[in-house]
C-alpha cells in the first residue's frame, strides 16, 4: 500500500470520527513499514502549512493522532528529530492548533528513540512561544502530566536548563486553580523540589504553593471520584517542606495560619509544623524554633478546649524534640526552653496548669530522655521532699513518674537517668507502698489508690531498683499477697523482676509463698496462684511453680475448696501455654490419667472441680497427636458409667473438643441411648447441659453411613415416642440432635425440623418446640461443632419456610415466635432477598408484644435494615413506628433491653430522607415524651437521643 494521497486526506480531515479513522490506519501501515512517516508529512504537508487555521488545526491534530497510535518503540532518532523540529516550530502558531501540538509532543516525549537532548529544546520553545495558564483546562492536565513525565525520565537534562526550567514550571503552575491538576501538581512536585536545584528561584517557587495554604475547597457530591480536601492538604503540605530553603517561609506561614479561627486552617498549620518538624534537619530548623514553640505553647499551654488541636499540637512538637535529639546542642537548647516554662507547674498538682504541663513533660521525655527525665523527676522529687504530701498530690506525682520511666524505658535512656535522684524517687514509693505493712493500716477505709499508683511506678522501674530497695519490695510483696483482704495485681512487677533477679525472686518470693502455702486462706491462696502463673514461661520457677500445683492438685488430703482452687490454676496453666509444653508435660507426668483417677476415685467432689478436670482434660486432649487421642478414647471410653457424674464429665473432657477424624462407630450407639436417657431422666440441670452438648457434638462428627443414620434414628424416633407422652425434654434433647445434624449438613436434619414445626400446634408442646428453633438458630461458643456444611444456615432458613410456609401466613404466634429465632442466624443476604415475604412477619412479631427475647431480635433485624435506610422499610414505616413506640412503654412484659432497642429503632429512622418522617414527627415527638420519665436511665438516655433526632427533623441547619 502506497502513502494516503491528498485526495485521501482531505476526506480524512472532514469530521474527528474520520480523522480518527485515518489516523489508526495510518499507524498500522507505519507499523508494518508500508511507508515512512516522512512520507506522510510530505503528503500532509497542504494540511500543515495551509493558510488556513481551521485546516492547519486538522492536519496537525491528524499527524499528532497518528503518533498518538503508534507504538512507543516505533520511530527512530532521526524521524523524532525533524517530528521535533515541527512541533516546536508549530508552537508559534494560532492558539488553536496548540491542543493537537501539546498531544503531539506528549507521544513524542514518550518514545524510547527519542533523542534525550531535544527535551530541553522542546522544553525551551514551549516556555518561549506560549503558556500552560492560557490552555483548556484538559490541555493544561496534559502538559501537567508531560512535565510530571519529563521530571522523574529526563532529571540530568533539564538540569542542563538550570533557572529556565525551575522558572518555566514557576509560570505553568501560577494561578492553576483546577482541583485535578493542582493534585498532579502537588504530586510530581515533592519530588523534583526535593533533587532539582532551585537556584535564586527558592522564594519564588515557594510562594507558587504558599498562595494555596491552607486548601479550601469543597469537592463536588455529584462527583463519584472527586479529589477531597484532605488529600489536596496532604500532598500541598509535602510540597511546602520537600525543599530545605523552604524552612523560613514555612514556618512564618504555618504560624500565621495557625492564628485563624478555623478549625480546618489550625489543623493543617500544626500538620505544617509537623511535616517540617520531620522533613528538614533540626539545623535548618533551630533559628525558627522559638517562633515554633510559643506558637504551640498558645494551644498546648494552658491548652486549646479542641482535643484535636491539643493533640496534633503535641505532635508536633514531640517531632521537633526527637529529630533534634541525636543533636546534643540543639536538643538541649529546645528542651531548655521549653522545661523553663513547665517545670514550675510541676510542683503543684493542684494548680490548672499542671495537667497541660505533664503532657509537655512527657513530650520532653519522648524527644530526649536523658536530659529532660532528669529535670523533671527531680522536680517532682523536690515536691515530694519539701512538704509532707498527701496521698492524692503522690498519687498524681506517681501516676506521672511512672510515665517517664515508661519512655525512658523505650527510649534506652533508663540506665542514663540520674541515679541519686531515681534512688531518692523509688525510696519514697515503696515507702507508700509499704504502708500497708503498718498495724493502724485499714483497707476498708483506704482505696489502695496509692498502692496503685506506687506499684505503677515499681513495674517501670523495676531494672534500676537497687538491691537494697528490691530487698524491701519483696518484703512488701509478701506483705500484699498474705493479707487477708487485699487484692492488688502486681504480676508485671514480679515478672520484671523474675527476669531481672531469678534467684532473689525464688527466695525472697516464690519460696515463702510455697513454704507457708498450707497456713494461708482460700482467698490468700488464690492470689498465690494469680501471681505465680505468669511466671511460669521462666525456665528459673517452671517447675517449683509446677509442683505447688500438681501437689495441691492431686494430693489425697486437700479439700475440696483448696483442690478446686488448685485445678482452676492447672487449667489457667494449660490455656497460657503453648502445645509443646502440654505434649510435654502430658508426656512427663501422665497427666490426663491422674485426673481421670482423680474424678473416679475422689469421694467428695463438687461438680465445680469435675467441671474444671473435665476443662482440663478437653486442653490436653485437643493438643496431642491424633494417634494418643484415638489410643486415649479406647483405653478411656469403654470403662465409662455415664450415670455417674464424674465419668460423665470425664466423657465430656476427652469427646467434647475430640478431633472430626476419630471415628466413635464401636461406642456410638452405646453412647447416644445413655445420653438420650440421662438427659431424659436426670434432675441435675449441669448434667442434662452436658449431655445436650456431647449428643449435639457426637452426631455432628459422625461419619455419614447407614450405620450410625439408623442409631440416631432409633434414638429419634425413641424421642418422638416420649413427646407423644407429652414429655418437654424430649422436644429439648431432639433440637439438639437436630442442630448437630443442620451444621453438619445432613439430609435427615429437614425431617426433624418439620417434626418441630408440628409441634408448634401443639397445646402444651408449643413453647418448648418454638425454644427448640432457638437452640438449632444460636450459636454456642463452647459447643464443638467441627463438621460446617457451605451455607447451611440459608439452607436451614430455606427448610423452615417450606415446612412453616402456610402457618406463617396465618401470623400463628409460636410459628412466628419460632420463625425470628431462625431469622436471627439468618444472612441478612438472604433475608434481604426475601424481605417481600418476610417484612409483615417481622411486623407482626413486632405487634405480638409477647416475650421479651424474640422482640429484641426482630428489632435487630429492622434495625440492620433500617441503618443502610433500606428502601422496603421506608416505605412500610407506617407499619414500623407505631410498634416501636409502643414497645418502648414501660410495662411488665418489656424488658430494659426491649424498651432501648425500639428506642434506638426510632432514633436510627431518623437517617431517613427528611419528607419521608415529616408526616410522622408530631406523633413520634409527643408519644416519646412519655420514655424520658422511665424508671431506667439506660432507657431514658436512648429516649432523649431518639426524641431530640426526631425534633429535629426539618430543622434548616442540618441533618
Amino acid at each position: 500500500m502506497t502513502t494516503p494521497t491528498r485526495a485521501t486526506l482531505e476526506k480524512a480531515l472532514k469530521s474527528d470520527q474520520k480523522l480518527l479513522k485515518a489516523a489508526t490506519q495510518i499507524a498500522k501501515d507505519l507499523s508494518s513499514k508500508t511507508y515512512d512517516i516522512s512520507a506522510l508529512a510530505e503528503e500532509l504537508g497542504f494540511a500543515l502549512s495551509s493558510p488556513d487555521t481551521e485546516e492547519r488545526v486538522a492536519g496537525t491534530n491528524l499527524l499528532s493522532a497518528v503518533l498518538v497510535a503508534l507504538p512507543q518503540d516505533l520511530l527512530e532518532k532521526r524521524q523524532l528529530e525533524f517530528l521535533s523540529t515541527f512541533y516546536m516550530d508549530r508552537l508559534r502558531d494560532h492558539h488553536n492548533v496548540m491542543p493537537a501540538i501539546i498531544d503531539g509532543i506528549d507521544a513524542m516525549v514518550h518514545m524510547k528513540a527519542l533523542p534525550r537532548p531535544l527535551v530541553p529544546q522542546i522544553l525551551q520553545s514551549f516556555f518561549e512561544y506560549t503558556t500552560c495558564q492560557s490552555q483548556t483546562r484538559g490541555d493544561r492536565t496534559k502538559l501537567f502530566h508531560i512535565f510530571q513525565y519529563l521530571t522523574i525520565n529526563f532529571k540530568e537534562e533539564l538540569q542542563t536548563m538550570a533557572g529556565d526550567f525551575v522558572y518555566g514550571l514557576i509560570n505553568s503552575i501560577d494561578g492553576e486553580r483546577d482541583p485535578r491538576n493542582l493534585d498532579i501538581i502537588f504530586t510530581f512536585m515533592p519530588e523534583f523540589l526535593s533533587t532539582y536545584p532551585l537556584l535564586h528561584l527558592a522564594e519564588e517557587m515557594f510562594e507558587i504553593f504558599a498562595c494555596y495554604f491552607p486548601i479550601d475547597f469543597n469537592p463536588s457530591k455529584a462527583d463519584p471520584e472527586a479529589i477531597t480536601r484532605d488529600e489536596l492538604a496532604v500532598k500541598l503540605t509535602n510540597c511546602l517542606v520537600a525543599n530545605n530553603e523552604f524552612a523560613e517561609g514555612t514556618v512564618v506561614l504555618a504560624i500565621e495560619k495557625l492564628e485563624s479561627e478555623l478549625l480546618v486552617a489550625k489543623l493543617d498549620s500544626i500538620d505544617l509544623l509537623h511535616q517540617a518538624a520531620l522533613k528538614f534537619p533540626p539545623s535548618v530548623l533551630e533559628p525558627h524554633f522559638d517562633q515554633i514553640w510559643q506558637a504551640l505553647k498558645t494551644e498546648t499551654f494552658p491548652g486549646n478546649d479542641n482535643e484535636e488541636i491539643l493533640k496534633a499540637s503535641l505532635k508536633a512538637l514531640s517531632a521537633l524534640l526527637e529529630r533534634a535529639s541525636h543533636l546534643p546542642d540543639i536538643s538541649h537548647s529546645y528542651q531548655s526552653s521549653i522545661l523553663g516554662v513547665i517545670l514550675p507547674h510541676l510542683s503543684d498538682v493542684n494548680q490548672r496548669l499542671f495537667h497541660p504541663a505533664t503532657g509537655i513533660a512527657l513530650v520532653c521525655v519522648a524527644g530526649d530522655a536523658p536530659y529532660a527525665a532528669d529535670k523533671i523527676l527531680n522536680s517532682f522529687l523536690l515536691k515530694l521532699q519539701a512538704t509532707e504530701a498527701g496521698s492524692e498530690q503522690r498519687i498524681k506525682i506517681y501516676h506521672i513518674v511512672s510515665q517517664v520511666y515508661k519512655l525512658s524505658a523505650l527510649r534506652d535512656s533508663l540506665q542514663k537517668l540520674d541515679s541519686k535522684i531515681c534512688e531518692s524517687l523509688q525510696d519514697d514509693v515503696i515507702a507508700s507502698l509499704r504502708l500497708i505493712e503498718q498495724e493502724d493500716f485499714d483497707p476498708k477505709q483506704e482505696d489502695l489508690e496509692l498502692q496503685k499508683a506506687a506499684l505503677s511506678v515499681l513495674n517501670e522501674s523495676a531494672p534500676v531498683l537497687s538491691e537494697k530497695q528490691r530487698a524491701l519490695v519483696y518484703k512488701a510483696l509478701v506483705q500484699l499477697i498474705s493479707h487477708p483482704s487485699i487484692d492488688l495485681d502486681f504480676t508485671t512487677l514480679t515478672v520484671s523482676l523474675g527476669a531481672l533477679q531469678p534467684v532473689e525472686v525464688q527466695s525472697n518470693f516464690i519460696d515463702v509463698c510455697v513454704r507457708n502455702f498450707e497456713i494461708f486462706s482460700n482467698f490468700v491462696k488464690r492470689k498465690i496462684y494469680t501471681n505465680l502463673l505468669p511466671l511460669l514461661p521462666q525456665m528459673a520457677f517452671t517447675q517449683r511453680i509446677l509442683d505447688l500445683v500438681m501437689t495441691q492438685s492431686f494430693k489425697d488430703t486437700t479439700a475440696d475448696p483448696i483442690r478446686l482452687l488448685a485445678l482452676e490454676a492447672l487449667n489457667k496453666l494449660l490455656l497460657l501455654e503453648d502445645q509443646r509444653f502440654v505434649v510435654d508435660l502430658q508426656q512427663e507426668s501422665n497427666l490426663l490419667h491422674k485426673l481421670i483417677e482423680l474424678g473416679q476415685h475422689t469421694e467428695g467432689l463438687s461438680l465445680q472441680s469435675l467441671e474444671q478436670i473435665a476443662g482440663a482434660l478437653s486442653r490436653i486432649t485437643q493438643q496431642l497427636p491424633l494417634s494418643e487421642q484415638s489410643a486415649i478414647v479406647s483405653e478411656y471410653l469403654p470403662q465409662l458409667n455415664l450415670n455417674q457424674s464424674a465419668d460423665l464429665y470425664i466423657t465430656k473432657g476427652l469427646l467434647g473438643y475430640l478431633h472430626k477424624d476419630i471415628t466413635l462407630d464401636d461406642h456410638f450407639e452405646r453412647l447416644l441411648s445413655d445420653l438420650t436417657q440421662l438427659s431424659l431422666n436426670s434432675e441435675n440441670e449441669q448434667l442434662r447441659v452436658i449431655a445436650h452438648h456431647l449428643l449435639c457434638s457426637m452426631v455432628n462428627k459422625m461419619e455419614s453411613n447407614p450405620a450410625n443414620l439408623g442409631k440416631v434414628k432409633k434414638i429419634t424416633d425413641q424421642l418422638k415416642a416420649a413427646i407423644k407422652k407429652g414429655d418437654v425434654r424430649a422436644v429439648e434433647i431432639l433440637a439438639w440432635v437436630a442442630k448437630g445434624l443442620v451444621v453438619a449438613g445432613f439430609d435427615e436434619a429437614a425431617d426433624i425440623v418439620g417434626d418441630l414445626s408440628d409441634l408448634l400446634k401443639h397445646p402444651t408442646l408449643s413453647t418448648a418446640a418454638a425454644l427448640g428453633f432457638d437452640i438449632i438458630a444460636a450459636e454456642y461458643p463452647e459447643l464443638d461443632l467441627p463438621v460446617v456444611k457451605f451455607l447451611y444456615k440459608q439452607k436451614l432458613f430455606h427448610t423452615v419456610m417450606g415446612k412453616m410456609g402456610s402457618k406463617l401466613a396465618n401470623y400463628c404466634v409460636h410459628h412466628l415466635k419460632a420463625f425470628v429465632y431462625v431469622l436471627k442466624a439468618t444472612p441478612q443476604a438472604v433475608i434481604k432477598l426475601n424481605i417481600e415475604q418476610l417484612g409483615p412477619l417481622l411486623f407482626k412479631s413486632l405487634e405480638e408484644h409477647n416475650e421479651a427475647q424474640s422482640l429484641c431480635i426482630a428489632l435487630g433485624i429492622c434495625e440492620k435494615f433500617v441503618a443502610q435506610q433500606d428502601a422496603y422499610f421506608q416505605a412500610h414505616l407506617a407499619h414500623l413506628i407505631p410498634s416501636c413506640l409502643e414497645l418502648s412503654k414501660y410495662k411488665a412484659q418489656h424488658t430494659m433491653q426491649v424498651r432501648i432497642a425500639a428506642l434506638q429503632l426510632l432514633y436510627d429512622i431518623t437517617k431517613y430522607p427528611t419528607f419521608v418522617l415529616l408526616p410522622h414527627k408530631v406523633d413520634v415527638t409527643l408519644a416519646l415524651a412519655a420514655a424520658l420519665d422511665d424508671p431506667k436511665r439506660l432507657v431514658r438516655n436512648t429516649a432523649v437521643k431518639a426524641r431530640n433526632a426526631w425534633y429535629l427533623v426539618g430543622a434548616p441547619s442540618g441533618n
